[in-house]
């Protein structure tokens, strides 16, 4: 049986795309309650995530960290790795060498690079920005190699960002790097926007797949009638990749209807 990780997020986060929302401690208590077998929280400020009341709830379910969201700086700070504005640029490195060093403490959990990549529109041009990016994420990559980090870069669709939406766009740009700390990220909310082929895309991307996100379109719970889960886990069967997956996607209130439906559905089909 597939092993299964959520998204956790501060009660704050309200439109974060984290089935379970509260203080780091209780939705640990509640993802294992529902039967997850890791987290993945999302986090803005590093220094403000309460590591003791994680490590102690860890410690009392048994769960794990796979990987820390990184994404909300951008929307809430404004600061992103491809910005042209040098000071901003510089802020999103140290927040991401910040959460490297803060996935270390958390057993050496994966580092997303989502929407803190910004976009295009905050440099002058798309070649501009493409330069900062990868001189940006260069520094980042030095950091996570010395931590023994990996970082996984994500496919994101076009409601969230214009900037490496596809995964083979994607796949180019990881294959400039040839760094076993930086591998790709897919989310089947992505997929649904962009992918015209996805299980081809799915099949060219097999060896670089670090991390596996389910969501249905709109981010909204899995349950087989807008997106074809079947067959998207049998690809995954196909390429033989048997990691985590990361459930992510909306809910109301501290989400553990939409937890538990989604955590339902997903392992019903796993066991068939």
């Amino acid at each position: 049986m597939r092993t299964m990780s959520v998204v956790v997020a501060p009660a704050t986060a309200v439109s974060a795309p984290a089935p379970l929302k509260g203080e780091i401690g209780d939705t640990i208590q509640r993802a294992a309650k529902i039967g997850y077998d890791a987290i993945q929280p999302t986090i803005n400020r590093p220094g403000e995530f309460d590591l003791v009341a994680a490590r102690k709830a860890l410690r009392e379910t048994g769960l794990t960290v796979t990987s820390i969201a990184t994404g909300s700086a951008y929307p809430i700070d404004g600061i992103s790795l491809g910005h042209g504005d040098l000071d901003r640029r510089r802020a999103a490195v140290e927040r991401m060498r910040q959460h490297i060093d803060l996935a270390y403490q958390l057993d050496g959990a994966n580092v997303v690079i989502g929407l803190i990549r910004g976009r295009f529109s905050d440099s002058p041009s798309k070649q501009d920005y493409m330069g900062h990016y990868r001189e940006s994420l260069n520094h980042v990559l030095d950091h996570a190699i010395r931590s023994g980090i990996v970082l996984v870069h994500e496919a994101i669709g076009r409601t969230d960002s214009d900037v490496l939406r596809t995964i083979d766009e994607n796949i180019a740009f990881l294959e400039e790097f040839n760094s076993a700390h930086l591998r790709l990220h897919i989310d089947t909310h992505h997929i649904a926007l962009e992918e015209v082929d996805w299980p081809g895309a799915l099949r060219r991307a097999a060896p670089m797949i670090e991390q596996v996100d389910i969501s249905d379109v709109e981010r909204r719970t899995p349950d087989g009638s807008r997106f074809d889960f079947p067959s998207f886990l049998s690809a995954l069967d196909d390429i033989g990749h048997d990691g985590y997956l990361i459930h992510e996607y909306q809910s109301v209130g501290e989400g553990m209807g939409e937890a538990e439906a989604g955590l339902a559905y997903i392992r019903s089909l796993s066991k068939k």
